[in-house]
C-alpha cells in the first residue's frame, strides 16, 4: 500500500510538472485587446471628405458607409472583428487593420478594408477606407 501511495504521488508530481511546462507565455494585453472604434465628428469629416466624395481621386466606401460617424463605425467593426486580417501597431503607435470582408465594400468593387486607430490605448478612428491590396487573400 505505501508503494502504491508514493507511485501515486510521483505519478501527480510528474502530471503537475507536465501541465506547467505547457502553459501559454504571458502576452501584454495591448496585444489581445482591440482598441474600440470611436469615430469623432472631426474622423467623419475626414473620412467622408476623403473616402465619401468622388472628387477626392481617393478610393471610396459604399454610401451605406458614408451617411455619418455611426455608419463609419460599423464599417471600423467589420475591419476589426474579419477573420482574414492583418493588424500591425506601427512604429507611430498607430494601430493599422487590413481586412478581407469578403464583400464588397468599395465603389471600385473592393472587397477590403483598411481602418487607422490612434494607438491602442485610444480607439480613435483616423481614417478608413476600401482597398484591393494589403489584406490577405483577394481583395477584387
Amino acid at each position: 500500500m505505501r508503494t502504491t501511495n508514493q507511485l501515486a504521488l510521483l505519478c501527480a508530481a510528474a502530471l503537475t510538472f507536465l501541465a506547467g511546462c505547457q502553459s501559454v507565455a504571458p502576452t501584454t494585453e495591448s496585444a489581445l485587446v482591440d482598441p474600440p472604434c470611436i469615430v469623432t465628428q472631426a474622423g467623419y469629416q475626414h473620412i467622408y471628405a476623403r473616402h465619401c466624395t468622388a472628387s477626392s481621386g481617393a478610393s471610396q466606401l459604399l454610401p451605406q458607409y458614408c451617411t455619418n460617424a455611426a455608419a463609419a463605425q460599423t464599417f471600423c467593426r467589420m475591419v476589426q472583428s474579419a477573420a482574414s486580417q492583418n493588424r500591425v501597431v506601427q512604429p507611430d503607435n498607430r494601430v493599422r487593420y487590413d481586412s478581407n470582408l469578403g464583400v464588397i465594400v468599395g465603389t471600385a468593387g473592393e472587397k477590403c478594408g483598411r481602418v487607422i486607430i490612434e494607438s491602442t490605448a485610444n480607439g480613435t478612428v483616423v481614417t478608413e477606407f476600401p482597398e484591393f491590396a494589403g489584406a490577405p487573400g483577394n481583395c477584387r
